[in-house]
């Protein structure tokens, strides 16, 4: 049980370093308290979709029968880390050049924002993540996947007031991303016996 959390909180962690961030431009946008929880439907929306996804695609990739050749997915975190870190991207100039065209809600903004700018990271995390679960695990994943999300939104909200703590993520978030997603890509790797297969 302490290992699935703590790879259940590795999952996240990785996923939602950069969505820390997004979810902060956010709520800078939209300031009245009205809006907090029409943010976090959208939030919850958004980020279910992508975990569903993850989950169907995971289930089909569990009938290869050798657990082992799974493991192999693992690489994908590994090379999105890389790629992210050394990449250029800017998501939060792209969140923002969102959020300045006119939508018909803020739900459906924030749904349309979060599939847009983590969906390639989240599925490249969750579907290998995923694999290395039974039937057993995944109602506790989605709990915590739940409570973790309620934790992200309050924390983005709170540092939305503290400049502070919002420049060391813009500085350092990546960094903690590349270490999150090599870290959780070798745990793939030997939770799924790749690594032991060819020693």
């Amino acid at each position: 049980m302490t290992a699935l959390i703590g790879s259940t909180v590795l999952a996240f962690i990785s996923t939602n370093i950069d969505y820390l961030l997004i979810l902060i431009i956010i709520f800078a946008k939209y300031k009245n308290k009205h809006d907090d929880k029409l943010i976090f439907i959208g939030e919850l929306l958004g980020s279910g979709t992508l975990i569903v996804v993850s989950l169907i695609v995971a289930f089909w990739l569990k009938m290869i029968p050798e657990e082992w050749i799974l493991g192999f997915l693992g690489i994908i975190p590994i090379v999105m880390g890389i790629k992210m870190y050394f990449g250029d991207e800017d998501e939060g100039n792209e969140v923002r050049e969102k959020l300045g065209k006119p939508q018909r809600s803020i739900i459906l903004s924030v749904i349309m924002i979060t599939i847009a700018t983590c969906g390639p990271d989240n599925l490249a995390i969750y579907v290998p993540f995923f694999t290395t679960l039974n039937a057993g695990d995944i109602p506790i994943v989605l709990g915590l996947f739940f409570i973790f999300l309620c934790m992200i939104t309050w924390l983005s909200k709170m540092i939305t007031n503290l400049p502070k703590i919002q420049v060391f993520f813009e500085r350092f978030g990546d960094l903690i991303t590349l270490l999150v997603y090599v870290f959780l890509g070798i745990y793939i790797l030997l939770e799924s016996g790749t690594i032991q297969h060819f020693i």
